[in-house]
């Protein structure tokens, strides 16, 4: 693979080095964004969240410009992805007609908090923003680190969805976890020979 420069900034060159790991597809059209670059869930791993949750139907709650509402769409589940900004909306469904998944996908433009309950699905797909690459400068990331506050979105998780799913970075404070009184599984998310984030799982066997 012949080696690019980063069209987003010179800063965002190893994570635009790493693109095709993001969407295997990336040179049939992806669309893409200084967040999604380094935020999006890696295809592998998403396609491992999706299997690990085994829903049919599920809600994307921050989808981003798409990677893990396309990875629920190709196992056949019924998708509604949310997300709050038009244009990393539009991306999204751009890049599910890149994987021929669009039409699985129900694309919501709105607030989490005003659209996910809503929504009747078996699941919910968190990843709410953890303020971009400066969040590694933090000794530990706390639920109220996550934008929205993820106490308020696990909340609204909680009263609504029976399978749940929380992508929570390296440096995450586990300990907040069991302050929520919630069985869970913790989940090493691996690559490059390092954790790179975690995802947590609420009630999936």
């Amino acid at each position: 693979m012949i080696e690019t420069k980063c069209p987003l900034g010179d800063e965002l060159q190893k994570y635009w080095d790493r693109r095709y790991d993001l969407f295997s597809r990336f040179d049939e059209g992806i669309q893409i964004d200084e967040e999604g670059l380094y935020s999006a869930t890696p295809e592998n791993i998403a396609l491992h969240q999706v299997e690990k949750m085994n829903c049919k139907s599920v809600v994307d709650g921050f989808c981003g410009i798409g990677a893990n509402a396309i990875a629920f769409a190709r196992a056949g589940a019924k998708v509604y992805a949310i997300e709050k900004d038009e244009k990393r909306l539009e991306m999204a469904r751009h890049n599910a007609r890149v994987y021929g998944v669009e039409e699985k996908i129900e694309f919501i433009c709105g607030d989490f908090f005003c659209e996910a309950p809503k929504i009747k699905a078996e699941g919910i797909f968190l990843d709410p923003s953890w303020g971009g690459p400066k969040r590694e400068n933090l000794k530990s990331f706390k639920l109220s680190d996550f934008r929205p506050d993820g106490n308020d979105v696990l909340k609204l998780a909680f009263l609504n969805f029976s399978k749940i799913a929380l992508k929570i970075p390296d440096n995450f404070d586990i300990s907040e976890l069991e302050k929520l009184g919630k069985a869970h599984e913790v989940e090493d998310n691996i690559m490059y020979g390092r954790v790179i984030f975690r995802t947590v799982y609420f009630n999936i066997k």
